[in-house]
Formats: C-alpha cells, structure tokens, sequence
C-alpha cells in the first residue's frame, strides 16, 4: 500500500508541473513578443539621442526592434536614415550602431546610413577626422573618370552590428567603405543582399548567418579577416572581381547554387574546410598567394580553377569529389602543390583534369597507408584521359611511397625481430624498387632511359677499345695510333658528359642515379680489366682482334636474340672475318658491338672469337651481354607506358 500511496503521489506532482507549464508556456511567449516592439519615430529620436556604451565605443542601440520600412510614406522610413546619419556625422569620433535581433520589415539601404563623400585629395568631407581621411586615401587612391568626375561613396565610421537580425526585404550594402567591422552572426537574409564595390576596412562576420536569395560581393576589397563560418547560401553567391588581403574563412558553410570567385585575388589563407557545395564552384582566373584549404569538403558539381595563378597549397584531404575538378592552363609556381591525401572519388563523373604533363608534378600525397584507393582512382583518372605522362608520374611517386614505407618498415622493426624471414624477405623488394626508380622512374622516364643506354654503351666500347687495341707486354705489343686513341676518348667523352647532362635534367635525384648506374657499371668491368693488365696475356693470337665480323652483309639489324660469341660450327666460322685495324673508322666497330649487346641493334654482325679467348674477356662480354637483356626489358616496358597506343602492356 505503501509503494501504491507513493506511485500516486509521483502522478500528481508530474501532472501538477506539466499543468503549470502549459499555463506558463503562452505566458513567456506573449512576454518575448512584447519584448520587441516596432520601432517608432519617437524611439528613434530618443535612441538617437542617448547613447550607450558597446565595447568601449558609443553606440546608437536599436536592438531587439521591428523596424517596418515597407510604409514608404510613414515617417519612420522618412527620417530613419536621416536621423541616424545626423548622429553619426555631427560627432567628432566614430559612432557605431547596434541592429541586433532586429527585424527589418521591407527593403533596407544600408548604403544610405553612411556619409555620402566624393574621393580624392582635398574633396573629403571635413566631417571625418585626420586619421580618418588618411585611411580612407589608402583605400581609394585618386581615381578620376573621364568626366573628370570625382567618385562618390558611402563611408561608415563607426561599427555595425546585425548579429541575429532578419532581414525581410532586400540589403543593398553597395559602394560603401566600411571602416570599422561589420558583424552579422547568426542574420537571416530573406532577399538579395548586395555589397558590391565595396571595401571592408576591418573584420566581415557572417558566421552561421543564413542568406535564402542571392549575395553580390562582388568587386569588393577585404583588408581584414572575413568570416563566413556555418554560413548557408542558399541563392548564388558572387565574388566575382574581389580581393582579400586576410584570412578567409568559410569552415562548414553550406552553398545551395553557385559560388562564384571568378578573378578574385586571395593574399593570406582562404578556408572551406567541410564546406558543402551543391551546385558549381568557379576560381577561374583567381590568384591564390597562400593557402587554400578543403579538407572534408564536398563537391556535387564541378569546380574550376582554370588559369589560376597557384603559388602555395591547395588542401584537398579527405574532400569528396563526385564531378569535375578542373586545373586546365592553371600557372603553377615552384612553391604550388595540391594535397589530395584521402580525396575520395564518390561518383563514375568524379575526374581532376590539367594540362597534360604538368598537373601530375604538383599533385602530393604524404603516405601510402590509406592512400592506396587515392593513388589508384588518380593513375585510372589520367588513364581514362589518356595523359599518360600525368599517370605514370602519379604511379612513379606512389612506388616511391612504398620505398619510403619499406624504409620505415626495415630501420623502425624491433631489435627482436630483425633478420626474420618477415624482414630479410623486404630487403630484395626494397633494393629492385630503388634501382627502377634511379635508373628509370619507374619505367616513366623515357628520356633517362636513353641516358643510361648511352653511358653503358660508351663506357663498354671504351673497354673494349682498350683491351683489344692496347696490349704492350707482349713481344710485338699492339698500341693504337694518335688519331684513334684522340677519337676514341673525345667521342667517350662527349657521349658520356652529354647522358649525364639530360640525366641531370630529367630526373629529380640525379646524383643517387648516378650512383646507382656507377655500383652497376663500374665494379666488376674495372676489376676484370685490372686483372688482365696485371696477369698479362699468354695465349695464341696474341697480334690479332678479339673481335670478328659476319663478313655476309653489312645492315642494320635486329639482333634480338644473338648471342656475343660465334657459334663453333665451320661453316658458320669461316663467315666470321677479325674487324680491320688499319682503318681510320675501325674504333666504330667496338661502339657497334657495344650497341649490339645493350640495344640489340646494330650495322655488322660483329662478336667474339670462339678461339684463343681469355675467359675474363669472355666475362666482360657476357656481364654486358646480360645486362643488354635487362636493359632491353626495362625499355620496352618503358615504352608500352609511354607511348600511347603501343600496348605492349596494360598497367591500371
């Protein structure tokens, strides 16, 4: 009984308090209404008159008001600007005016509070102060037209404020100079808002203001922060022809239509980080000196920053890109760069397009881990388009990741777990990926390609040359004439500086590529050759060549799948003639033998002897012959990914 007395009593103190806000509810509600009453003539003129103090500064309060400015003929809305403008302009320092949680009924021209001022030395108002004149020079240097007409505008001296004010009608703003801030947090604008051709001389509030038509700003100059932060636009949005000087920030806003910033110039960092835009987004022709930042953006529509001018950062992490983004003639200085780390590709319309060759070299991620689907939806994206350079780079710095992550993975493991098969196994991964990166970018570097062949090719027939042609301790020495061995250095030279040169040119890390094609190179031919000059030579045909030549047929030739040394049948040996010594030319057969092994091209079938060679020589031959082989795959993969439409391999 107890617990039933107690549940009761429960009942009818719950519906004793709903009751009692039920009763109470309508009661606050008439009280909020009644706390906002119209603003009257009377008001104003007492408003007018007794200032309060906001934020250190005198302040007309007009707060809290519905201000009916749709009665044209009411004398509200025939002296509401003057009287305002009285106020402002008869005293000596700034006056702000206060407009918060107002409701504007009707159209409200805001230009009209401001002092009307021609510009130009000597034609300011006297009704502004020294500084002020002075600020206001530096905003609007002398510009005269050809009526020789000095230009009028709309200067306000103090601040404004409109922090959660409606706005019912339209806000015409245009050709104003504000001095001091304009705040309008959390407004709501149901009309066209026009503010263009205006200069903003301090801070731009507009955070979580809601703008149901649309907003011109355009041709406006900012030289403080503007901020647009939860802003909804509903209406399109122009900012066509504006400069900003400041930070900008537009962190979370929400763009229903258009948002255009076509030719707009931004100095300091711009903001839209998870910004929403449903509808087109234009830069075109923008200048952007610092940052501009994306991050968790979203882009239903296409966004274009054709012939932008980019000269820092352009964020893109974790943006959700479902059309077009488009960097078609965009200027990119050295410093430009476009972060696309978790850019998500959420729609088969989701491309990022740019001028071919250049756009791939400014696009950056910073890790592989999580940037896997990125990396692969970018090198499909420049497929599909068929720029293939832009692809191929995009999967030379995605390789280049995976050696950085084996890198981290090999000198970051644990003590306790070095040398496991787990660890040892990434070793040969890690040094086959560092060698294609040097020695050919991954198979994107045509150029360097070439390079390389060119080196190996002079650096083996010089070699060659030598040992064939220089052979001093022996009882008839063999030494070549001036001429030949003039020739012979000069064109190595030449040859060599000249591949060196374009590797310089062609490739990001030049000097570990060199080091690369050295370690290749230059150990095992260097020693074998030491050897032999330090053994000497004891065998017969000690005075005749080394090499031999198909004497059938002199053309060029495939040599594909020739090998370095005649075959031992007769027949086939009494084709082979020694190369001719006495000739001025003769030093271009060791180039065409070298050319031989490396491109598998050639003018005469020229190879070694069967008879009287000295395995060292053998292995020379056979190191370069092999390495001819891989060099001939690494080529042709290089061009299947290259060239477009030779599909010798397919690569996604």
């Amino acid at each position: 009984m107890a617990v039933i007395a107690q549940a009761w009593r429960i009942c009818i103190a719950s519906f004793l308090i709903i009751f009692i806000l039920i009763i109470l509810t309508p009661l606050q509600a008439n009280a909020q209404t009644e706390a906002r009453n119209y603003l009257t003539l009377e008001i104003l003129q007492e408003k007018t008159t007794n200032l309060i103090q906001l934020e250190g500064r005198d302040t007309i309060d007009l707060s809290n008001y519905i201000i009916d400015l749709a009665n044209l003929d009411s004398q509200l809305n025939q002296q509401f600007y003057q009287l305002i403008n009285n106020t402002i302009s008869r005293a000596d320092h700034s006056i702000s005016v206060n407009f918060n949680s107002a409701i504007f009924q009707g159209d409200f021209k805001l230009n009209q509070l401001g002092i009307a001022s021609s510009l130009g030395e000597g034609a300011l108002s006297s009704l502004f102060t020294p500084l002020e004149q002075e600020k206001i020079n530096q905003y609007y240097p002398l510009r005269i037209n050809e009526a020789k007409q000095l230009p009028r505008v709309n200067i306000f001296r103090g601040r404004l404020y409109f922090n959660s004010t409606v706005f019912t009608g339209e806000v015409d703003g245009s050709n104003s100079l504000f001095l001091q801030s304009i705040t309008a947090s959390a407004a709501q604008f149901q009309e066209i808002v026009k503010f263009n051709q205006s200069i903003f001389g301090k801070l731009v509030d507009f955070n979580q203001a809601i703008l149901n038509q649309n907003i011109d700003l355009s041709q406006s100059h900012f030289f403080a922060k503007v901020k647009f932060l939860q802003a909804e636009f509903q209406g399109t949005v122009d900012f066509s022809d504006s400069q900003f000087e400041a930070l900008v920030e537009f962190n979370e806003a929400i763009f229903t239509q258009i948002a255009d910033f076509t030719h707009s110039v931004f100095i300091q960092p711009v903001d839209f980080s998870q910004a929403m835009f449903c509808d087109r987004l234009i830069f075109a022709k923008g200048k952007f000196l610092d940052s501009l930042s994306f991050i968790n953006s979203t882009f239903e529509k296409t966004i274009t920053f054709r012939d932008i001018y980019l000269n820092s950062l352009i964020n893109l992490q974790d943006a959700h890109l479902l059309n077009r983004l488009d960097f078609s003639n965009a200027f990119f200085t050295p410093q430009a760069n476009i972060n696309v780390s978790g850019l998500a590709f959420d729609a088969t319309e989701a491309k990022l397009t740019g001028q071919p060759g250049i756009i791939a070299q400014f696009i950056n991620v910073n890790r592989l881990e999580g940037n896997e689907t990125v990396l692969r939806n970018l090198i499909r994206n420049f497929r599909s388009l068929e720029q293939i350079a832009d692809a191929n780079y995009i999967e030379y710095r995605q390789e280049q990741l995976k050696v950085k992550q084996i890198s981290d993975r090999l000198t970051k493991t644990s003590w306790r777990k070095v040398f496991t098969w787990a660890w040892i196994s990434l070793i040969p991964k890690w040094l086959s990926l560092n060698l294609l990166l040097l020695l050919g970018d991954y198979g994107t570097n045509i150029n360097l390609i070439f390079s390389l062949g060119i080196i190996t090719i002079t650096f083996f027939s010089l070699l060659f040359w030598l040992i064939d042609r220089y052979r001093p301790n022996i009882s008839q020495p063999v030494i070549p004439k001036r001429y030949e061995i003039i020739i012979m250095l000069v064109s190595y030279f030449i040859l060599t500086i000249f591949s060196i040169f374009n590797i310089f040119i062609t490739t990001d890390q030049p000097w570990l590529t060199l080091i690369a094609i050295a370690i290749v190179l230059i150990p095992l031919p260097i020693l074998i050759v030491s050897i032999i000059y330090q053994r000497g030579r004891y065998h017969q045909l000690l005075n005749t060549t080394y090499f031999v030549e198909n004497g059938e047929y002199r053309e060029f030739r495939l040599f594909l799948g020739r090998l370095p040394i005649i075959p031992r049948f007769p027949f086939y040996r009494d084709r082979f003639m020694p190369i001719l010594w006495d000739k001025r030319w003769s030093w271009l057969n060791y180039y065409d033998f070298s050319l031989i092994n490396i491109f598998k091209l050639g003018f005469n079938d020229i190879r070694l002897r069967d008879q009287h060679l000295p395995g060292l020589i053998s292995l020379l031959v056979w190191y370069q012959w092999c390495l001819g082989v891989l060099y001939i795959i690494l080529l042709l993969w290089t061009l299947s990914r290259t060239i477009p439409g030779l599909n010798l391999l397919i690569y996604f």
